[in-house]
């Protein structure tokens, strides 16, 4: 099996976030079942990149605490030179993404426009 980059979204991905965010040191549980797919896949021989708009060292500590493996943080050095705004990665997993599939404009649109985050969906 090739070796790919999988990118996951900390915040209400990785931890269940209902929403309200707490503060930029302030982080919630776990979500048990993401943090198992994370451990797989390292089994795998996947690398795991989380990205955040929290900073390196509080998602660091989380991690370690948490015994989550984890080979990059809000960058991937093997593709640096491209864009420092996004790290490159095979598949990204975030709770408020909308997956384009080859939608029409219109049907894109609507997707976009009636999104609304798995928690507020309860």
């Amino acid at each position: 099996m090739k070796t790919r980059i999988y990118a996951f979204d900390f915040d209400g991905t990785m931890t269940d976030y209902g929403g309200k965010f707490l503060g930029h040191t302030i982080v919630d549980e776990p979500r048990p079942e993401v943090i198992k797919a994370i451990r797989i896949l390292k089994k795998q021989g996947h690398k795991i990149l989380v990205h955040s708009t929290r900073g390196n060292a509080v998602l660091q500590k989380w991690c370690k605490t948490h015994d989550v493996p984890v080979d990059y943080f809000n960058e991937n050095p093997e593709f640096n030179t491209e864009n420092p705004g996004k790290p490159v990665a095979h598949v990204y997993l975030d709770d408020r993404a909308v997956c384009y599939r080859g939608q029409t404009a219109d049907e894109l649109v609507d997707e976009l426009n009636n999104f609304q985050v798995y928690y507020k969906k309860k």
